[in-house]
């Protein structure tokens, strides 16, 4: 996902600029990449900053074993800045995941902003303006990145070496992100592993399968999100009693990624309800014809109001409840 060349253009002037990303982006290689169209402005070999190891850009992320950049990463920052560039005309500061940044990080930063040094460019990514200091977001320059289309994840995939038909499904699934270059790497058995996770999906009970829902195989994560919709069209009642103490217990940005993942499957069912049978996945053939079409759209209305509501910190028993056990005869129709 490459910025068009007005983007470059605002990235060569501005001192900071934040890319919003969808989840699916692997944010360290898309913001490497943008590095790198700075660096090349007067460096040719780009390659050291796609790589991660180019002298003149500095990535800041979380420290090994910690979730958060600390206002000790970005004072370093500011006394690297004293030192000129050694290959390029100037150095960039790559923030890969910016809603990592303490609140003290971000106070220091701001003062960073406030009073760029000349040859010190930032780059942020961020999925919301939201996550980030709206002192932040007001000296930055902000470019939405165009989300990646199935054409080109799977492209990618079988420049990988994964067969057409491998690729064009793998392309389909809620990807989060870094896990599209994981599977770049790793060369995933797609049907020997799919096999592997429905038959074990298929004997097990509601916290094995939540488990799979929020775990970072994507594979594994697919299959348990077909088996809670089945359970969700029947009312299943281990999913309305254990299910719902699991998903309650979750951190609300876990919750939310639990409930996008499942509205992106019920979407993908809705979007191949006219495909032929798909041999790779039997499991998506048979939640689609179990459930039927009105019945998965109905299904998506209740996902995505649920997911509205727990982004707005409603009672999330609650919407979990009412998501799960809807009234005899109540329909999202409009």
């Amino acid at each position: 996902m490459n910025p068009t060349d007005a983007d470059k253009s605002l990235l060569s002037m501005a001192s900071a600029t934040i890319y919003l990303v969808s989840r699916s982006i692997d944010r360290l290689y898309e913001g490497r990449q943008l590095a790198a169209e700075v660096i090349s402005r007067c460096d040719a070999d780009t390659s050291k900053a796609v790589r991660g190891v180019h002298p003149d850009v500095i990535e800041l992320s979380p420290p090994e074993g910690k979730e958060r950049i600390g206002i000790g990463q970005v004072r370093d920052i500011i006394r690297a800045a004293q030192f000129a560039p050694v290959q390029s005309d100037c150095k960039v500061c790559l923030i890969a995941n910016a809603e990592a940044l303490t609140i003290e990080a971000s106070n220091a930063l701001l003062k960073i902003l406030e009073e760029p040094p000349r040859d010190l460019r930032f780059i942020l990514l961020a999925e919301h303006p939201s996550d980030l200091l709206p002192t932040i977001v007001s000296r930055s320059r902000l470019i939405r990145m165009p989300i990646a289309s199935n054409t080109q994840i799977s492209s990618r995939l079988r420049d990988a070496g994964y067969e057409e038909s491998h690729a064009a499904w793998l392309s389909r699934l809620a990807l989060r992100n870094g896990e599209l270059e994981r599977l770049l790497v790793s060369q995933v058995n797609v049907p020997h592993d799919l096999a592997d996770a429905t038959r074990t999906l298929t004997q097990s009970g509601i916290t094995a399968v939540i488990d799979a829902c929020l775990g970072d195989d994507p594979l594994q994560r697919r299959q348990g999100l077909l088996h809670v919709l089945k359970r969700m069209a029947s009312a299943d009642a281990e999913l309305l009693t254990v299910g719902i103490r699991i998903l309650a217990a979750q951190s609300r940005e876990s919750l939310e990624q639990f409930l996008h993942d499942l509205l992106m499957v019920a979407f993908d069912l809705l979007r191949t309800a006219q495909r032929k049978p798909c041999p790779i996945d039997p499991t998506a053939d048979a939640v689609f014809d179990e459930l039927g079409e009105r019945r998965l759209q109905n299904l998506a209305l209740a996902l995505d109001d649920a997911h509205r509501c727990v982004a707005v910190y409603g009672p999330v028993e609650g919407i979990l409840l009412s998501l799960f056990l809807p009234c005899e005869g109540e329909s999202h129709d409009s």
